[in-house]
């Protein structure tokens, strides 16, 4: 039965962007280009590469539970073993839940990308994310089945994605896609899998690494284009996009962003209230207590995220410095971590033959 027919699973959004035909047919960005013929060669079908025949332990540790912030609060040592074990599993399931909605919003930013960029290359290579991202909806679907249950979105990622599926200007949705939320996805995924036991989600989390690496990529070499040909007009309307988008990510971290009402269903299937633990959590804030990453794990806002708006040219503007400062949104222009992410594929870019 078609999804047409069950209307209650259904959302539409308007969106006001323009639709774009290039007739010239030439490559005008050598890279979009190399980076279009890696993407045709490095397809994969879950369903051959992947052995999904496999059982997976709902109290294995998925995405390294060991390294969770919580663990290091009064509050996880007053939990009683199972309700460890218990939110650890599903805290796992609400967090791959959250990269699954966010595969299908990239999806169909991805498949807009190829109607709306100006130039034939890119047009090409937003055609193999839009496959690439099909995969990922397809393989975090059918892991999260195995381990739980689908969480539903939280607020804050709903609101981000709209707002990038719905921006006028195609580098809008570059920005949001491909720096902010494919940057916040692959610095997740490499630290999950870096702590990663389970083998086959360390198998299809690796898989969909390589994948990811690309689409930053893409972001980064295109949006740095567009930007620097933008009119200063446009150019602020962008900076104001990134800047409110990265802002709305930091109320969701630290309270008020909305992700506590959807969370709320991850504590009550653990039996734990959710009073309790936001009245804990912040109780322990309150008292100096802040989630520190590990040794070895990549900060996504401070190595990804930031790294890439400032090689985009985003956040170089005294105006938007301002606006970052009065936010108390902090600003990181060292882009070392980010560079060397990015070197092994532009490497790889480089040194395949121009046509």
């Amino acid at each position: 039965m078609s999804a047409i027919t069950k209307p209650e699973i259904l959302e539409s959004l308007s969106s006001p962007m323009e639709i774009c035909w290039n007739w010239s047919y030439e490559i005008d960005i050598e890279k979009l280009r190399r980076l279009y013929s890696m993407a045709k060669r490095d397809q994969w079908d879950a369903e051959q590469e992947i052995n999904w025949d496999r059982e997976v332990d709902a109290s294995a540790d998925i995405v390294g539970a060991d390294r969770m912030p919580i663990k290091s609060t009064k509050f996880w040592t007053k939990l009683s073993k199972s309700q460890q074990e218990s939110f650890a599993a599903h805290n796992a399931a609400f967090m791959l839940s959250q990269f699954l909605h966010g595969e299908q919003g990239a999806l169909m930013v991805s498949a807009a990308l190829v109607h709306a960029v100006p130039d034939y290359e890119a047009k090409l290579y937003a055609a193999t994310q839009a496959m690439d991202e099909a995969r990922h909806v397809e393989v975090f679907d059918r892991y999260i089945k195995k381990l739980d249950k689908i969480y539903p979105i939280d607020t804050f990622l709903k609101e981000l994605l709209d707002d990038t599926l719905t921006h006028p200007h195609w580098a809008g949705m570059l920005i949001g896609m491909q720096m902010i939320v494919e940057g916040l996805a692959l610095g997740s995924f490499l630290n999950m899998s870096q702590a990663a036991t389970e083998p086959l989600f360390k198998e299809l989390i690796d898989y969909v690494i390589k994948d990811e690496s690309r689409h930053v990529a893409y972001g980064n070499v295109y949006v740095k284009e567009a930007v620097a040909d933008m009119h200063p007009d446009d150019r602020e309307e962008l900076e104001d996009f990134a800047f409110n988008s990265l802002a709305k990510m930091r109320k969701a971290r630290f309270g008020g962003g909305g992700q506590s009402m959807v969370y709320a269903q991850v504590l009550q299937d653990c039996n734990i209230d959710p009073k309790d633990f936001m009245n804990a959590m912040m109780s322990e804030y309150m008292e100096g207590w802040r989630p520190k990453a590990l040794p070895g794990q990549v900060h996504t806002f401070k190595d990804v995220m930031m790294p890439q708006l400032v090689q985009a040219g985003l956040v170089g503007s005294d105006r938007i410095r301002k606006k970052y400062q009065d936010a108390k949104v902090q600003m990181f222009d060292e882009t070392n971590v980010l560079t060397d992410l990015q070197d092994s594929i532009l490497a790889e870019m480089e040194s395949m033959p121009a046509v």
